[in-house]
């Protein structure tokens, strides 16, 4: 389906006589984005006790990516070579 016919249906049953200001409504929808959305200088995230979401793989060298993360280890997998290596946290 085209946009051009969606539109057109989208006319056929939009609310024209009642029209409303929503600009206070969207005031306060990006009063709410703007606090929820606190960005991280690191790309990759941050996670508790200093770890991070990737490392290289002591196997093949390509990148593990963070799979689980338990009471006192971290779990990481390889899609590579399809190891899975558990790291302690230390807290």
């Amino acid at each position: 389906m085209s946009v051009e016919s969606r539109m057109g249906e989208f006319e056929k049953v939009s609310d024209k006589e009642n029209t409303q200001d929503v600009s206070k409504r969207m005031d306060e929808f990006e009063q709410v984005d703007r606090t929820q959305k606190k960005f991280s200088k690191d790309k990759f995230g941050i996670l508790p006790y200093g770890m991070k979401k990737i490392r290289p793989c002591p196997n093949c060298g390509e990148i593990m990516e963070i799979e689980e993360i338990k009471e006192k280890e971290a779990i990481y997998y390889c899609k590579a070579c399809n190891l899975t290596k558990s790291i302690l946290i230390e807290k």
